[in-house]
C-alpha cells in the first residue's frame, strides 16, 4: 500500500501500520517522522492509542468475568459508590462495555456526578468515563491497578511486549509525537503531556498508581479529580507498535462476547462488548478508531477470514490515511468511515 503518498497528502508526518492475513503473524512497516524533520518512525516506534485503548481494557474485563470476578449484569454500584442517581446506579459492565450506559464521554467539571442521560441498555452513548468505570470496577475485584491487571491479563499472554501505559523518568524509548492538521509539531501533546503527568505523581511506575495517588497527581497538576485528567488514563492512555495491536486483534478472539452486536448504534453498525461492529450481508467486521490531540489510529478485524489492518499515525490528517489504507486492504467501503465524519 502507498501509506507514504497519502500521508503526504494528509499532511501526517508518520504513520506504523500492520497487515494481518489469516493465521499469519502480522506483517508490520512504518513510514516518517516520529517527530516531524527529526527522529525517524520505526515499527518499533510507540504511538499513542488513543481510544484503541478501550478493547484492550475490556478484553481484560473478559477475562475476569471468565475467572467469575465481574458479573456482567451485576450493577456496579454493588462495588463503587460512583453516583447519587437511582437510576444510573442500575448500570452494568455490560452497558459499559457496549456504550450504553447513557454515561457522558468525559466530564470537566470538579464535583459533578455521573449521570445517565437514558435507561441504562436503551441506547448508544460512546463514554470514555464508562471505560474508567470499568478499569475502577477491575481494582476493586482484584486488588490490583487496572493496568496491572491488563498487563497482567491481555498485554503479556497477548506477546505486546513493547506496550504499556508510558514509561519511567530516565527511560527515553522511540515515541511518536503528535501533529496537528498541517504536520506541525504539538510540543506541548503526545510524550510531554504524559511526562507532565507522570513527574506529578509517585516516582515509580505509572502502572503501580493507586486511585488516591491519580487524584493526588492530577491535583498537583491543578486538574479535577476527575478521569480525564488522571494517567494512567486507561480509555485512551496506552502506547504501543501497529504489530502488538495486531497480535491482541488476535489475542481478543478467545473472547467472543466482544464480537455479538450488543446496542444499536446506526444502519449496519452495532457495538459489541468492546469494540464496534459492522455486517453486510454475510460480510462482519469488528473494527475501532482512536483519536487524541493530533493522532488518528483504526483497527479493523475481518470475523471471517480474520485478515486484518492496524494503521497508527501521528497526525491529525491520519484519518484521511486510515480510511484509505482500509479501502485499499478491504476492497469496499465502510459505514463506519461516514458515522466517524466530523
Amino acid at each position: 500500500m502507498p501509506v507514504q503518498s497519502w500521508m503526504a497528502l494528509a499532511s501526517v508526518p508518520g504513520a506504523n501500520w500492520a497487515v494481518l492475513d489469516g493465521e499469519a503473524d502480522p506483517v508490520s512497516a512504518a513510514a516518517g517522522y516520529a517527530k516531524a524533520g527529526e527522529a525517524n518512525a520505526t515499527t518499533e516506534t510507540l504511538f499513542e492509542a488513543a481510544s484503541l485503548s478501550k478493547p484492550v481494557l475490556a478484553a481484560a474485563i473478559h477475562d475476569l468475568v471468565r475467572d467469575g470476578s465481574i458479573d456482567l449484569d451485576e450493577p456496579v454500584a454493588r462495588h463503587l459508590d460512583f453516583t447519587m442517581d437511582i437510576a444510573t446506579r442500575t448500570t452494568t459492565p455490560r452497558h459499559l462495555l457496549s456504550h450504553c450506559s447513557g454515561l457522558p464521554n468525559w466530564r470537566t467539571e470538579a464535583g459533578s456526578d455521573l449521570v445517565s442521560r437514558f435507561k441504562p441498555g436503551s441506547d448508544f452513548r460512546y463514554s470514555g468515563e464508562g471505560y474508567a468505570l470499568l478499569a475502577r470496577l477491575a481494582e476493586v475485584v482484584t486488588g490490583q491497578t487496572a493496568a496491572e491487571v491488563v498487563r497482567s491479563r491481555v498485554l503479556t499472554p497477548a506477546g505486546m511486549t513493547r506496550s504499556g501505559y508510558g514509561w519511567s523518568a530516565g527511560q527515553s524509548p522511540a515515541v511518536a509525537w503528535a501533529h496537528d492538521a498541517g504536520g506541525e509539531l504539538m510540543a506541548d501533546k503526545g510524550p510531554a503531556q504524559f511526562e507532565t503527568s507522570r513527574d506529578a505523581g509517585p516516582r515509580r511506575s505509572i502502572e503501580t498508581w493507586t486511585q488516591d495517588e491519580r487524584i493526588a497527581a492530577a491535583k498537583a497538576l491543578d486538574k479535577p479529580a476527575l478521569p480525564v485528567f488522571m494517567a494512567p488514563n486507561m480509555a485512551a492512555g496506552l502506547w504501543t507498535t501497529a504489530s502488538d495491536y495486531g497480535r491482541f486483534a488476535r489475542f481478543a478472539r478467545r473472547y467472543p462476547a466482544m464480537n455479538i452486536p450488543t446496542v444499536k448504534v446506526e444502519g449496519s453498525l452495532a457495538w459489541g462488548l468492546g469494540w464496534g461492529l459492522e455486517q453486510s450481508g454475510s460480510d462482519r467486521f469488528a473494527w475501532h478508531w482512536g483519536a487524541n490531540d493530533g493522532v488518528a489510529n483504526l483497527f479493523v478485524l475481518d470475523l471471517v477470514s480474520n485478515d486484518g489492518l492496524v494503521v497508527l499515525t501521528n497526525g491529525a490528517g491520519g484519518q484521511r490515511v486510515y480510511e484509505r489504507a482500509a479501502r485499499v486492504r478491504f476492497g469496499r467501503e465502510f459505514d463506519a468511515f461516514t458515522w466517524l465524519q466530523p
